[in-house]
């Protein structure tokens, strides 16, 4: 690293502002964290383009109501007022005022964060603002026959506006202090580091705003007492991709000195990206091909998180598509879901559902539902077939299992065994689309890091395995059709992946 880069280096970490929960770090001896204070989330929230709009829509609301109620006053009839038709004159006249309230709720610094702190101040300059509206609204009402008239119609106004202006800001601040904190993700994270950096790290987590943090423990090469009270010491960072691959972690997060543990920081990174683990940290120095958005953790953009798979709204998107289709699917076919029970218990003994825990999101246990196609004691059989499977690699596969019953050859040659995980779209478990959730005996035999990315995801009911061969791809190409959906996902894709699943079902093909 060249003189001038750890010079920047030196003087980011020195005037770095917060963490993302937006929590002040404290001062820290030897220059290592001396910060300044910068905006608190709940600011940018309140002063975001969303309320800003609102506050327009208030008073254009307040000024109809105002001159419907003028309009009453003077014998207007409702139903004379609501066959008046909005005039050219009269949209000039909106434009101009919404024009000017903007520019005047800017002079006043009504949308400037660091101006509005917290939700007090709103209290004395919303009715402020909502006041100087109001003088700019005067204009219209010049024409009024008395003073009285045109005093109580701008107090009308002016009432109006400063209550559907407040009731914005009470949305805002009731959402973001009571109910979106109750809704937090909840996520693990492991600290790579164990001095007083990584210690102010732990104890600013469980205040974070967006997750609900569980901390796994700290990685150090030096371990220091610092942490040693607040979490776990796993190992040194050398152990890393180990530790990965044994704990569920959903982001790693350094908390090291950039300019000596330089290297051990690139290979952190590395190990993470291999892994398709989210990672953390102070300055956008470093960059890895499994990223697929670098983006800025803190409000003043003093850590870099690093995302290996897509975060966007589109998520959102994907997540109410399956649950919407999941739902309908499941109305339409429940008669042939109950059709495929009766079978099954005709066919056979046993429970009709079979319950398999297998690896989701994260590496997350979840029980994974499917129609019984075998015998009660499957899996306790499955170790003296072993030697027969025809998979290289972690999976397990036969052709000619002898466990499947003969009702259950027919659901696994029409996938109909699978139906039932539409349960588990629906509680979130599993999306429409995505890679295989594999069981506990397969991921136990999983010998890289890299392999690890599959969980970095939902699994899905299918993915380019099952419309690219099925089962009868190997093990190599599996996880390369994995990764490509991971690196390549959109919803497009997603829709295409669908329709060929089920062109791919109705031809049997690679089902067994």
């Amino acid at each position: 690293m060249s003189e001038e880069t750890l010079h920047a280096v030196h003087h980011a970490t020195q005037h770095g502002a917060r963490t993302r929960n937006g929590l002040d770090n404290p001062v820290l001896p030897d220059g290592l964290d001396a910060r300044i204070p910068s905006v608190p989330p709940l600011a940018r929230r309140l002063t975001a383009p969303l309320v800003r709009f609102a506050d327009l829509a208030a008073l254009t609301i307040a000024l109809f109501l105002t001159v419907f109620s003028f309009a009453l006053r003077h014998g207007t009839s409702v139903e004379r007022f609501l066959e008046l038709r909005v005039s050219l004159h009269n949209l000039i006249i909106e434009l101009v005022l919404l024009l000017a309230w903007r520019l005047l709720f800017w002079a006043v610094g009504l949308y400037q964060p660091r101006l509005n702190r917290t939700f007090n101040t709103y209290l004395f300059k919303v009715p402020f603002s909502a006041l100087l509206g109001t003088a700019v609204v005067v204009v219209p009402f010049h024409t009024a026959p008395e003073n009285a008239e045109l005093f109580r119609s701008c107090l009308f106004f002016w009432f109006v506006a400063t209550a559907l202006m407040m009731a914005t800001r009470t949305a805002v601040f009731t959402y973001e202090e009571g109910i979106r904190p109750a809704f937090r993700k909840r996520r693990t994270v492991l600290i790579c580091g164990t001095g007083l950096r990584a210690r102010m790290l732990a104890l600013q987590l469980p205040a974070d705003r967006d997750f609900r943090y569980q901390l796994a423990g700290f990685i150090d090469s030096s371990p220091q007492p610092d942490c040693l009270r607040l979490g776990p010491f796993l190992g040194k960072i050398d152990d890393l991709e180990t530790i990965l691959m044994r704990l569920p972690v959903d982001e790693v997060v350094i908390a090291l000195p950039i300019k000596s543990h330089f290297n051990e920081i690139e290979d952190i990174i590395a190990v993470c990206g291999r892994a398709g683990i989210q990672t953390q940290y102070s300055i956008d120095l470093f960059t890895t091909a499994a990223a697929k958005h670098h983006n800025v953790g803190a409000v003043d953009g003093s850590r870099v998180v690093l995302e290996m798979v897509h975060t966007d709204h589109r998520l959102l998107i994907k997540n109410v598509f399956d649950r919407v289709l999941a739902t309908i699917g499941i109305i339409l076919i429940s008669p042939i879901l109950l059709a495929i029970a009766l079978g099954i218990k005709l066919t056979s003994p046993g429970p009709v559902f079979f319950v398999q825990q297998r690896f989701g999101l994260g590496k997350r246990m979840f029980g994974m539902i499917k129609f019984r196609s075998m015998v009660t004691d499957a899996e306790a059989l499955q170790k003296d077939l072993e030697h027969l499977n025809e998979i290289d690699g972690p999976i397990f596969k036969i052709k000619k299992d002898p466990r499947i019953t003969p009702f259950g050859a027919f659901l696994r040659k029409t996938s109909l065994d699978e139906l039932p995980q539409l349960f588990n779209v629906l509680r979130g478990e599993m999306s429409l689309v995505g890679p295989r959730p594999l069981p506990s005996r397969d991921v136990a035999r999983f010998s890289e890091a890299w392999l690890m990315r599959r969980f970095s995801v939902k699994p899905g009911i299918t993915g380019l395995w099952q419309v690219s061969g099925r089962s009868t791809a190997d093990f190599d190409n599996l996880i390369k059709l994995d990764l490509r959906y991971i690196d390549r996902w959109s919803l497009l894709l997603d829709i295409k992946i669908i329709l060929r699943t089920f062109a791919a079902v109705a031809k049997g093909r690679g089902a067994y």
